[in-house]
């Protein structure tokens, strides 16, 4: 009986061999259908910061605001986070400066899941206290949260200023 035993432990080490191959093939298309996912979430997120410089632009202030999910956080350059009505209020505040523009563009976006960042630069201007144009730049980071609706809303949106350029040393003697 001998080859009886050796024939069904080859026939069950095929069986586990074929069932492991199926397996790896249908990841291998999962991980491929994921990548297209991750892909077309990217590019959807490029698109919609595109649109969202041109509501800048607009000073379109519902549109700015419905961007953020209701709990959301943000940080701007030389203020306290924010969250909820304290995004809107500060929307508010900025559209009223006739010199408020901003402009920003991503250098990485990456998805994974439900949950996607963008990384970039941006560029504000804003009058100061004699109400005379100023402009600051910085990076930012902006995390997205995918919603039932198959959109991407705003969760955490944080900006930092680069820091002023040091004045210029005297010369010697002055």
């Amino acid at each position: 009986m001998p080859n009886l035993r050796t024939s069904m432990a080859l026939l069950g080490a095929a069986a586990l061999s074929v069932s492991a191959c199926q397996k790896y093939e249908g990841d291998k298309g999962n991980a491929t259908a994921a990548m297209a996912d991750t892909g077309a979430a990217a590019d959807a997120i490029k698109a919609d910061e595109k649109a969202w410089n041109e509501q800048f632009k607009a000073k379109d202030l519902e549109k700015l605001v419905g961007r953020y999910t209701s709990d959301a956080t943000a940080v701007f350059p030389g203020m306290a986070a924010v969250s909820g009505d304290g995004v809107r209020k500060t929307y508010e505040d900025a559209l009223k400066d006739a010199n408020f523009d901003v402009s920003f563009s991503s250098d990485k976006v990456e998805t994974s899941g439900d949950l996607a960042y963008s990384r970039g630069h941006f560029t504000e201007k804003h009058s100061d206290a004699a109400n005379k144009p100023v402009s600051t730049s910085g990076s930012y980071i902006t995390v997205y949260k995918k919603q039932a609706d198959g959109s991407w809303k705003v969760v955490e949106d944080f900006t930092a200023a680069e820091p002023a350029a040091a004045p210029a040393a005297a010369a010697p003697g002055q």
